[in-house]
């Protein structure tokens, strides 16, 4: 009896200590999977947002990468500053899907292993195209541009910059300005000494005597014409007239100032993220070879834009086509006067061409005293003609020397007075210069970035308004974002996850 007792209780402590047992291992193990499942749900959590932001981002502006090779977030809605809110709701739409992921399906959807709900949600930071000055919309074109073939035609065309800007310094020195103060004082010697002359015949005819004729040590070839009134006349004209081989094609197109980057009052992002750059070295090269690969000019105009002459308005932002090609066009006629006179001046041949026209022009004209200035006149208004002829040639689709010789001289004076001043079929296409778009080019290289980059953006809008997208704004696209969104675990635990985001980084 006692043996059986002793049996029972056996079994009996060994059935209660397995029970205690139980008690104290199974929330032990229930805790450990609600700890694993919290642990996956905070892993499941994060990837739910890095991939609902993938996702909001992958909904790029498909017409800004097509004409521009640009990558911005449209968020814009109406012409209106960017729609946050629609940005959340896309984000958190894509976050249900990773979140639950029998959302949509009814027949087949699974067991979810994880419990996860969203909690809030909120934007803390993006930043648009627009913000710092345009260094997004900076640094989006010159990741466009890295270990692109355009490049090297860059860099060659740094290396005739270099080349313009020396020449340019060194016949600075002999562009005079005053040619019109310059002539007017020798016209007026002139008529004066004629004058004179005229009333000393008359004198001595009523003495009945001849006046002696003046010696001079200038022979003055037979039929010489004076080149200077017919060089003057050309002086006189509008540039505009002359240079521009057809005047009645210019582009007639003009933007509305107030509704351009540059001009009206933009949006701002906040807790702007990505917003430096620099403007140096390789980056500035890919910015000006994105630059001059994305717009048009008089040479290769864009039709289908607000502005044809887009290079144009980039270096001098006025909102006319018309008006941009002038003032450009007088850009040109400055370079290309310094290089002229340099030419002149320290040619030999030129330099004696023009001590002789000066001092055959100053007898002719009745004032050898004032030979110097006539000979200032005649090299001013020369390099002046040759630079018209020189634009024209631009113009025309033609090259122009960077430094001329006389092979790459174009005009001559003499012909010039005898023709009336035509400049018709003087051009020449000179192999190894400088074209128009060149040109542009060496212009764009110096300008400041504080306005190309506003002006540039300028371009973009009008072109992508032109097109239909009459409400686009380039202040409505976000260039990188950063979110906070709250995620509840198990119905447990809930933890904030943090995640940003820049197609800089895509």
């Amino acid at each position: 009896m006692k043996s059986c007792s002793r049996q029972l209780y056996s079994r009996g402590s060994i059935t209660v200590y397995a029970a205690l047992m139980m008690c104290a291992l199974v929330p032990l193990f229930f805790a450990a999977i609600l700890s694993v499942k919290v642990k996956a749900g905070r892993m499941q959590a994060a990837n739910s947002v890095d991939q609902s932001l993938f996702s909001l981002m992958a909904h790029y502006d498909r017409q800004l990468v097509r004409d521009f090779d640009l990558f911005f977030l449209n968020a814009g809605s109406g012409g209106s500053d960017p729609d946050i809110g629609s940005c959340i709701r896309q984000m958190e739409d894509a976050m249900d899907y990773i979140l639950k992921p029998n959302k949509g399906l009814i027949l087949l959807g699974g067991k979810n292993l994880l419990k996860l709900e969203r909690e809030s949600g909120a934007v803390t930071a993006y930043t648009l195209a627009t913000d710092a000055g345009g260094i997004p919309f900076e640094a989006q074109a010159v990741q466009a541009m890295k270990d692109s073939a355009l490049l090297d035609g860059i860099s060659r065309l740094r290396d005739k910059l270099t080349r313009r800007e020396q020449v340019e310094q060194a016949g600075s020195e002999y562009v005079h300005s005053d040619i019109m103060g310059n002539y007017q004082t020798v016209a007026n010697a002139s008529k004066e000494a004629e004058e004179d002359r005229r009333r000393q015949e008359e004198e001595a005819a009523e003495r009945g005597e001849e006046l002696p004729a003046e010696e001079t040590e200038v022979v003055v070839p037979e039929g010489f014409v004076n080149p200077i009134p017919a060089l003057f006349r050309l002086y006189r004209r509008k540039v505009m007239d002359l240079v521009v081989p057809d005047p009645g094609n210019i582009s007639p197109k003009a933007v509305d100032g107030e509704s351009l980057v540059s001009k009206r009052t933009l949006a701002k992002g906040f807790g702007i993220i990505d917003a430096t750059g620099s403007a140096a070295g390789m980056d500035n090269m890919c910015y000006i070879a994105w630059i001059i690969g994305h717009f048009g000019s008089y040479a290769s105009p864009k039709e289908q834009c607000g502005l044809s002459y887009q290079l144009e308005y980039l270096l001098k932002g006025k909102l006319k086509d018309r008006d941009n090609l002038s003032a450009v066009v007088g850009d040109l006629m400055k370079v290309r006067q310094a290089v002229n006179m340099l030419f002149l001046f320290t040619d030999p041949e030129k330099s004696s061409e023009l001590t002789s026209l000066g001092a055959i022009i100053a007898t002719v004209m009745m004032v050898p005293v004032l030979e110097p200035i006539v000979k200032t006149i005649l090299a001013a208004l020369w390099g002046y003609v040759e630079s018209l002829v020189d634009v024209r040639a631009l113009l025309e689709g033609k090259k122009v020397a960077i430094v001329k010789n006389r092979e790459s001289w174009q005009t001559d004076v003499e012909d010039l007075a005898a023709s009336g001043g035509s400049l018709a079929n003087l051009t020449k296409d000179i192999p190894g210069g400088l074209d128009y778009a060149e040109y542009l080019g060496t212009f764009i290289l110096v300008a400041k970035r504080g306005t190309l980059t506003p002006r540039a953006m300028d371009l973009v809008e009008s072109t992508m308004r032109c097109k239909g997208r009459e409400d686009f704004r380039l202040d409505a696209c976000i260039a990188s974002l950063s979110v906070e969104m709250n995620i509840r675990s198990e119905g447990r635990v809930t933890f904030p996850v943090e995640a940003s985001i820049s197609y800089l980084d895509l």
